[in-house]
């Protein structure tokens, strides 16, 4: 698609106004270069453009002047050729994380989110598809601030329309000084074209940012919430340690409940002292010594950027925390609150030899004292994450937000995962995984589910006495649950790190080795899931297919998930090399003939998933 059409202006690639009023000078090319500059500031932006036809748009603005300036608007500007559009753009909510939709480009379409948490009510993503040229260019804004994006159909004098699509900074409230001689970076943007309209081409995203931020590992990581939540006590963990190792579990993860004081722990936060009346009651360091001779890694939760109005640090420190409505939160423009909620961290991770971090933030924060929508506050946090990461190189930190509300790019860059979503039925998850992966590659997204089997239930219409069902919550918690089948399960925890959070005690032995095997299985697979890109070949009412694969395409897995299908197959046409020859199942098919004719796969009954797997021949041409 035609982009960039106008760039004689510094409008046509900027929307930047400040105290110097707004910036328009003549702009200088030079290959992917552009830079513009007037009195008071200079603007400069590269574009790099890779293998896959992922362009990557960066940028500084510096203030050249001997006086201080003023950002008030700080944003960067595409223009495509005009016509009929539609915009794919997602909101994302608790337990509702990445719903998008499209809308008529008739006039504007905006995705932003005011708060702290960068992906609380909108996430930094759009797509924009021309229905006349049946293609279409999506955007990542990787932000590091309260953000916003747009797209406008606008007009020409000569009244003749284009497009213009807008993204940046947050402008509600913004006023970000610039000292003489400071440089600041742009946001940056990652965009490419798109073909196809059921998987936008995330394939090309995913491909980019496994090889700009590879994951360290895939673990297989156990975490004590959807277990009994808070009311977990010395004896019950211990169960679930003996199981976590039979099952090969790597990480073992004690969630929020270890600290406070007495059975409510919330008033606890901020201050992160042990629980010695309730819970583990001070035993805590007995459960991480516990977890290691059991041959697994300990891990913790921490809600580091929240504390509460009654905590000590808070009352002897106010000015390490800004106000909001329900929580206060640190700092982090401020050096001395950085440097305490890291000295804290360093110290409960030395405590309790903890090898993972499980940071949450449970609340939103929609005012910036400082005016800068919250690019202060997160360069400050940036900073407290890496410094981390520098002393404990090895360490697992796991990014959640009341499940995803703070879940982009950015956040995949700091961390080694995400925690999607608390909703965590198989179902709903499902959907916010297959969404998800729009946006971000499949292995940040770690696979929770949680599970209990029940004995108490005829299996068929006709069938004698009771039998064995699997259950799995349907919500946050579990107050709403759902029947579920293995293979669905097996299905759903495919491309990414195996997580369970549930009581391990309470599947049946059937079930337990087959979890067993699939995580032994997996363990072998590894690499291969650490580097595979995602297609999505079918998302029906009916039926969803997605199609993992390496960069050669020498290996392939499709996963068919029936909805509420009648049918009895499916045929699909996955991405191959068409002048080799595949192993499918047991039988030798080449790619040309695969793609002429497809693969069946065979649909059990509704809400299964059936796998299938491709092998290039070796020898193969």
């Amino acid at each position: 698609m035609n982009i960039y059409k106008k760039r004689t202006y510094a409008y046509d690639l900027w929307n930047i106004i400040g105290s110097f009023g707004e910036f328009d000078a003549d702009v200088k090319t030079e290959g992917g270069l552009f830079s513009s500059k007037n009195e008071s500031i200079e603007v400069k932006t590269e574009i790099v453009k890779y293998d896959n036809g992922v362009c990557v748009r960066k940028g500084t603005v510096k203030n050249i002047s001997l006086d201080d300036v003023s950002l008030n608007t700080l944003s960067l500007k595409f223009t495509l050729d005009g016509g009929e559009y539609e915009v794919y753009s997602q909101g994302s909510f608790w337990q509702s994380e990445s719903e998008g939709c499209w809308n008529i480009l008739s006039t504007t379409v905006s995705a932003y989110s005011k708060s702290i948490r960068n992906a609380c009510g909108a996430t930094p993503f759009m797509v924009l598809w021309s229905n006349q040229q049946n293609r279409g260019i999506a955007f990542h804004l990787k932000t590091y601030s309260a953000w916003e994006m747009h797209a406008t159909r606008a007009f020409c004098p000569s009244e003749n329309t284009f497009i213009e699509v807008e993204m940046g900074v947050l402008k509600d409230g913004f006023d970000l000084k610039l000292k003489a001689g400071e440089e600041i970076e742009l946001p940056e943007v990652i965009y490419y074209e798109v073909m196809n309209k059921t998987d936008l081409d995330c394939w090309k995203l995913h491909k980019y940012l496994n090889e700009k931020y590879p994951r360290k590992s895939l673990p297989v990581i156990y975490n004590s919430w959807l277990y009994k939540f808070d009311r977990f006590t010395f004896e019950d963990i211990v169960n679930q340690i003996k199981k976590a190792k039979e099952l090969g579990v790597e990480y073992f993860v004690i969630d929020a409940g270890w600290f406070g004081d007495g059975a409510d722990w919330w008033p606890g936060r901020g201050d992160w002292k042990e629980n010695t009346t309730f819970g583990f009651k001070g035993r805590m360091s007995e459960i991480a010594e516990m977890v290691r001779e059991n041959g697994m890694k300990f891990g913790f939760w921490l809600e580091a950027e929240c504390a509460t109005e009654t905590a000590e640090i808070v009352k002897e420190h106010p000015e390490y925390f800004l106000k909001g409505k329900a929580s206060c939160f640190i700092d982090f423009a401020n050096k001395e609150a950085r440097e305490h909620i890291y000295n804290k961290t360093c110290e409960l991770v030395d405590k309790y030899g903890a090898e993972f971090i499980k940071f949450d933030f449970n609340a939103d924060l929609f005012y910036d004292k400082y005016r800068t929508a919250f690019t202060e506050y997160f360069r400050g946090h940036c900073e407290y994450i890496r410094k981390l990461k520098a002393k404990y190189p090895d360490m697992y930190i796991e990014n959640c937000a009341s499940g995803g509300t703070r879940m982009t790019i950015r956040e995949g860059e700091l961390y080694d995962g995400f925690w999607p979503t608390d909703n965590q039925s198989p179902y709903y998850g499902l959907r916010i995984f297959k969404d998800t992966i729009l946006r971000m590659p499949p292995q940040w997204l770690e696979g929770w589910i949680s599970v209990r089997s029940s004995d108490k239930f005829s299996y068929l219409y006709g069938a004698d006495g009771m039998a064995d069902k699997l259950f799995a919550t349907n919500d946050g918690t579990w107050s709403n649950i759902i029947s579920v089948e293995p293979d669905y399960l097996f299905g759903f925890m495919k491309g990414r790190a195996i997580s369970l959070s549930f009581d391990l005690t309470a599947v049946n032995d059937d079930i337990f080795e087959k979890m067993k095997q699939y995580i032994s299985d997996f363990k072998k697979e590894r690499d291969f899931w650490k580097n595979a890109v995602c297609h999505i070949l079918t998302d029906t009412e009916t039926m969803l297919v997605l199609e993992f694969r390496n960069d050669d395409f020498s290996k392939v897995e499709i996963v068919a998930f029936s909805k509420k299908s009648k049918q009895d197959n499916i045929c699909v046409y996955p991405m191959l090399d068409i002048d080799s020859e595949y192993l499918v199942d047991e039988e030798v098919r080449n790619g040309k003939d695969i793609a002429e004719n497809g693969i069946n796969i065979p649909i059990n009954m509704p809400l299964t998933a059936n796998v299938v797997k491709l092998n290039k021949k070796v020898g193969g041409n």
